[in-house]
């Protein structure tokens, strides 16, 4: 989503800008640096942010701050983990603020529906799944990549509607938006799925939350 400025109270501006800047004293003691020192894992990890920032700005809208576009946050969070994730988050976000297709001011509200909360639920979804469902090839690929890549974008979304609503931007979510809602879950489903089946069938390398041992072996 991409926040009106204009529109906005400015101490809800203020007040996520400052949360997204508490947030990021945990990203930097979390992040491994020492992961960035070796040159193919970095350029994985700028690749993934490169096409994360194009998705971005994709987006279709229907009012200021109704907008869609592909998350793959769940995709970026399986890969690289929550600290790294939220890197990339912050890089393309940033990227897309330097090109003026979004505000300054909305940095914070926008980092934290498009990016924080879904790497926070992708990584409890996570670890629900591995506590309570079998460690299976198929339950990681469906459940931890299908299913959560489409609650992601059902928590981001209906988390940007709350926050324009209860600010009284609109007093009334568009009916048009309501319903486009389920039917942009598939493809952010779809997206995560696909991305995630072919990662860890060619590059598992590249994917820390996935393991041979405890995924495939045995099966």
């Amino acid at each position: 989503m991409n926040f009106p400025v204009s529109q906005m109270p400015i101490e809800w501006l203020w007040t996520a800008n400052i949360f997204v800047f508490l947030m990021m004293i945990w990203v930097i003691k979390n992040t491994p640096w020492s992961h960035l020192k070796n040159p193919q894992d970095a350029h994985v990890f700028f690749a993934a942010t490169v096409i994360l920032w194009l998705m971005w700005r994709m987006s279709v809208g229907i009012l200021a701050g109704f907008e869609f576009h592909l998350l793959l946050v769940t995709t970026l969070t399986l890969m690289f983990g929550r600290a790294m994730a939220s890197w990339g988050v912050l890089i393309a976000q940033t990227l897309l603020t330097l090109e003026g297709k979004a505000d300054v001011l909305s940095f914070g509200l926008n980092v934290i529906c498009n990016g924080i909360l879904p790497i926070w639920f992708t990584w409890l979804s996570f670890h629900l799944i591995n506590r309570y469902l079998p460690k299976h090839f198929f339950v990681y690929i469906f459940v931890g990549a299908f299913f959560t890549g489409a609650l992601t974008m059902l928590v981001s979304r209906v988390a940007g509607m709350s926050i324009l609503w209860f600010a009284e931007v609109y007093t009334q979510i568009p009916n048009d938006y309501i319903n486009l809602l389920p039917i942009m879950m598939f493809p952010e489903a779809f997206s995560n799925g696909g991305l995630m089946t072919v990662l860890v069938v060619y590059r598992p390398q590249w994917v820390s939350s996935f393991s041979d041992e405890l995924y495939l072996r045995g099966k």
